[in-house]
């Protein structure tokens, strides 16, 4: 399956980023809670919590671990910063993340 494919397509259909990337994988994770709230957690793209929570209900990593391979892609997990530096990408961060999660399934 093409999470990163849905992930995106979800975003274009104005779902937020968090959501975006957490409901692509709602198939696949056995343990589902509520997606993370965007620039939840001292203002962290939604879209890298995303991807840290569903490795942790999956059993595929940690939430440490989703950040700093989102943080070697981009220098930062900051909403602000990633909107600011990057003019707003928002797209394609949902999709890096959904590719962080999807390659460890």
């Amino acid at each position: 399956m093409d999470h990163e494919r849905i992930a995106r397509e979800n975003h274009r259909n104005r779902m937020n980023c968090a959501v975006s990337v957490y409901t692509a994988f709602a198939g696949e994770n056995p343990n589902p809670t509520a997606p993370p709230k965007p620039r939840g957690d001292g203002g962290k793209c939604g879209a890298v919590l995303a991807a840290g929570q569903l490795l942790g209900e999956m059993g595929l990593g940690t939430r440490e671990e989703a950040e700093a391979e989102f943080m070697k892609l981009y220098g930062s997990i900051k909403c602000a910063d990633l909107r600011g530096i990057l003019r707003g990408k928002c797209n394609d961060y949902v999709g890096a993340a959904a590719r962080i999660v999807e390659k460890r399934m």
